[in-house]
């Protein structure tokens, strides 16, 4: 039986070398590509039997996780594995919870990877990351979205009319944000945030 997969991946090279991985891990594969945003879109839309999507965030015309969000949003049952350099515990977290199937880290082996792709189509959800969890600083998503806003530099007074919430349960996520991540002020924070890949300009 045929498996269709989509690559949606903005450079050649790599899009070649997938293409070759999924070829030895199903032999029957049809594999469909897709280098920026707008692209992939039209082809879920022409192609409605495609069972996996294997997804750079980095590509042309989208940014962070606003693609990842959008095509789960769109197609939520279908599988999709997100296969980046975005190697941060704090990052993959993010993709989880946004419906991603998987993470695969493009440091990853061939042998690897190969695995982890069977084992996705097998119904798996596969986490290859570069990096042990040992680290992870676990941010409830009210922090994370007072993070997203203080990236912005708002006062807390405009982050709580945002958030519907309270000045009071603002400075509160504040606080927690700055003992969480070890910093003495916002502006260390919002540094430590884009180390840990909270925050993905």
């Amino acid at each position: 039986m045929t498996v269709k997969v989509l690559i949606t991946e903005d450079h050649e090279l790599y899009r070649d070398g997938l293409r070759l991985l999924l070829q030895e891990a199903f032999p029957a594969v049809q594999v469909i590509e897709a280098g920026d945003f707008s692209t992939a879109k039209a082809t879920l839309t022409a192609h409605r039997d495609i069972a996996l999507v294997l997804f750079d965030i980095h590509i042309p015309g989208t940014s962070g996780l606003n693609g990842l969000k959008e095509i789960k949003a769109r197609y939520p049952a279908l599988p999709l594995v997100v296969v980046s350099t975005i190697d941060h515990q704090a990052s993959i977290q993010q993709m989880l919870q946004l419906g991603a199937d998987g993470f695969i880290a493009k440091t990853s082996s061939k042998a690897t990877m190969v695995k982890a792709l069977k084992e996705v189509m097998e119904g798996e959800v596969v986490i290859i990351s570069g990096h042990d969890n040992d680290d992870l600083v676990a941010l409830s998503p009210r922090q994370v979205d007072t993070l997203e806003l203080l990236v912005l530099g708002l006062p807390n007074k405009e982050i709580a009319a945002q958030l519907n919430i309270s000045p009071a349960t603002v400075r509160e996520y504040v606080s927690d944000i700055l003992v969480l991540f070890g910093c003495d002020n916002r502006t260390q924070a919002v540094l430590k945030a884009r180390q840990l890949g909270f925050i993905l300009d």
